[in-house]
Order: structure tokens, then C-alpha cells, then sequence
């Protein structure tokens, strides 16, 4: 059976911008893309939103994205103007733009720089705009992901269902691997039954 690879991801996970394009570019399987609203998978799978966090994992959380961005080289502004944000919008319009078959990768990627680099609030209809347009891609996906709020919560709920707990997550083939530090080791089983 060759391997699939199912990719869920929040457009406001700094861990998930810290994944770059690393999937794309060496996935030697087909991927299927989930967009999740994270406030919702922490409420059905036990997670705790970053404003209710002890500070020993604030602190630790912070360490860690200084770490990963320092070895993969990543520019990122660890305290952006723009977070916390709604990420309602810009999920919705992911979910949007992979229904109708864009290159929800390229559209994620950019979603998740307009946060961690570009101080860009991704909850605007006008900086949504924007980034479709930079993007090459229909204004028309916006409107649609308004009308997207049931799905993106039933996809959530199935994310949850699969084990899914936090972003970015990635399962091949039944067996999952959370975090963009399992990243590798996603794709090498990936490559192993490939």
C-alpha cells in the first residue's frame, strides 16, 4: 500500500511556520492536507491555551522556538504584533483554497510568515486579501470560507478522532508523529513504504 501523509496544521502554530517547507519538499508520498482550529482540538484533546500556561512552560515553549529557529536558520519575531489572533479566518480560508484544489501548502506557508515575520494580522479580510493576491490565487476563496465554519469544525472533530492533539501533526499510514521536530521521522517511514 503506498504511504500517505496526513498533514494537520493551525496557521497561528509558530511550530508549524518553524516546519517550513521541509514536507514538500521531501514528502515521497501523496499528502493530505487538514486544517485545524487549535482552540477547538485543545479543548476535545486536553490542551492548554497558551494564556493558561504555568509560566515554567511559557518559558519553555520560548526556549524551544529560539532553539529550532536558531538550527533551521529561520527568521522568525518571537513576540509578534498580531498574536494571539483569530484563527478562525485564515484557517477557514485554508480549508477553502485546498477544496478547490490551490496549493494550500504555499498558501499556508504564507499565512504563517504574515504572522511570525511580517507583523500582518491573518484574522483581516483585507490582509486575507492581500496574501490570496500574492499568492496568484481567486479573492473568490474568501467568500467561500465564510460559509466554511460547520466543516472546519466536523474536520477538527475527526482530527481528534484520529489521535490528533496539536500542529503541526502528521500521520503516515495510521502511525502518528506530532511536532515539526518528528518531522523527519515522518518521512522516513513515509520513504519506507514508499
Amino acid at each position: 500500500m503506498p504511504a500517505t501523509i496526513d498533514y494537520y496544521f493551525a496557521p497561528i502554530s509558530p511550530f508549524t511556520y518553524l516546519a517550513g517547507d521541509e514536507l514538500e519538499a521531501n514528502a515521497p508520498a501523496k499528502i493530505r492536507y487538514h486544517p485545524v482550529d487549535l482552540p477547538l482540538l485543545f479543548a476535545e484533546t486536553g490542551g492548554i491555551p497558551l494564556g493558561q500556561r504555568s509560566k515554567q512552560r511559557l518559558d519553555y515553549r520560548m526556549a524551544e522556538l529560539h532553539r529550532i529557529a536558531a538550527k533551521r536558520e529561520m527568521e522568525i519575531n518571537f513576540n509578534p504584533a498580531f498574536f494571539p489572533v483569530n484563527p478562525s479566518p485564515a484557517t477557514k480560508l485554508l480549508l477553502a483554497a485546498r477544496d478547490a484544489g490551490e496549493d494550500v501548502g504555499a498558501l499556508l506557508r504564507a499565512l504563517l510568515k504574515a504572522v511570525w515575520r511580517e507583523e500582518r494580522d491573518i484574522a483581516n479580510d483585507k490582509t486575507l486579501l492581500e496574501i490570496l493576491a500574492e499568492q496568484s490565487l481567486p479573492e473568490s476563496l474568501l467568500a467561500t470560507s465564510t460559509t466554511l465554519s460547520e466543516q472546519l469544525e466536523q474536520e477538527t472533530r475527526e482530527a481528534a478522532a484520529a489521535g490528533v492533539f496539536g500542529a503541526p501533526f502528521y500521520i503516515v499510514n495510521g502511525e502518528p508523529f506530532w511536532g515539526q521536530d518528528r518531522l523527519a521521522d515522518a518521512l522516513a517511514l513515509a520513504k519506507k513504504l514508499s
